[in-house]
């Protein structure tokens, strides 16, 4: 797997990026363009000079080709902005080389990160203007409906758990079943791919 590093002036990948990355590339945004540059997983800083412009350009240049925006004080006003725009992943740029790698893996398989601490959070902001999910799709069992509408309330495993007055262990079972049987990697394309079916 390719990962390219969009450098912009002085912002370059952290060492732990280096780290997790032992062939990626960094480049500015120019050579990258010019020399046609290849990648299965683009990065840019929000540090960077008009990130938000450097991202739209990106996800044009790179057409799907998943884009991971990294920020050293991480923030859900910027994951909002960075996903909203578009990008796969937003994650700290000083996370260590693990989960760096494992960032990589989630979106280039079609998913996305933003973080166990926002996503709850990004959720709700995502669902906060949608009618009330009734009618969820039929292939989900009683207990697996119940356990989707708390996940697009915003709700965490183990506030679920409580609300559902089940196990924690039982949430994530259930959560299992459901992104298998609707198609989707996580949470939050969960809330996507049932927020979107009720506007239709």
């Amino acid at each position: 797997m390719r990962n390219l590093f969009l450098v912009a002036g002085a912002v370059t990948p952290s060492t732990r990026w280096r780290d997790a990355f032992a062939d990626g590339v960094y480049v500015t945004w120019d050579v990258a363009v010019s020399a046609r540059i290849k990648a299965d997983v683009v990065w840019l800083s929000v540090l960077a000079p008009s990130w938000k412009a450097l991202l739209v350009n990106a996800l044009h240049q790179f057409a799907g080709v998943p884009v991971v925006v990294v920020s050293n004080i991480p923030n859900e006003r910027e994951a909002m902005s960075a996903m909203v725009a578009g990008a796969r992943g937003y994650c700290h740029a000083w996370s260590s080389p693990e989960q760096l790698r494992e960032v990589a893996q989630v979106v280039s398989r079609g998913g996305y990160w933003v973080g166990q601490a926002l996503m709850s959070r990004l959720i709700s902001v995502i669902t906060k203007n949608q009618p009330t999910v009734d009618d969820l799709p039929g292939e989900l069992s009683e207990r697996e409906a119940e356990v989707a509408r708390e996940v697009i309330a915003g709700r965490s495993n183990k506030e679920i758990a409580r609300v559902l007055e089940i196990t924690e262990r039982t949430v994530k079972a259930h959560l299992g079943t459901i992104f298998a049987k609707l198609g989707v990697r996580d949470r939050l394309q969960l809330a996507l791919r049932l927020t979107s079916n009720k506007e239709k």
